[in-house]
């Protein structure tokens, strides 16, 4: 099982442009790259996810427990960062 992470403050995308500006180091920028790309991934996945969720609706009506447990996943990680 995996460790968890000790909490810490969310680097917001302005201070990723700040580190990226200022910090040209190959290692560093890619590690910038790898956090925006994640990013980009979450905000795909909850695009997946509402219409996987719609078409649940639409087909069986209410709620898949699976579906309900993954949007609060996504829901806390996307208004995690500021």
């Amino acid at each position: 099982m995996a460790r968890q992470l000790p909490p810490f403050e969310p680097v917001t995308q302005a201070q990723l442009r700040e580190l990226w500006i200022t910090h040209s180091d190959h290692n560093t920028r890619r590690l910038i790259l790898e956090v925006e790309r994640y990013r980009r991934v979450i905000a795909e996945v909850d695009t997946l996810y509402k219409t996987v969720h719609q078409a649940w609706r639409d087909t069986n009506g209410g709620d898949l427990v699976a579906l309900h447990m993954l949007k609060q996943v996504l829901f806390t990680e996307r208004f995690r960062v500021p």
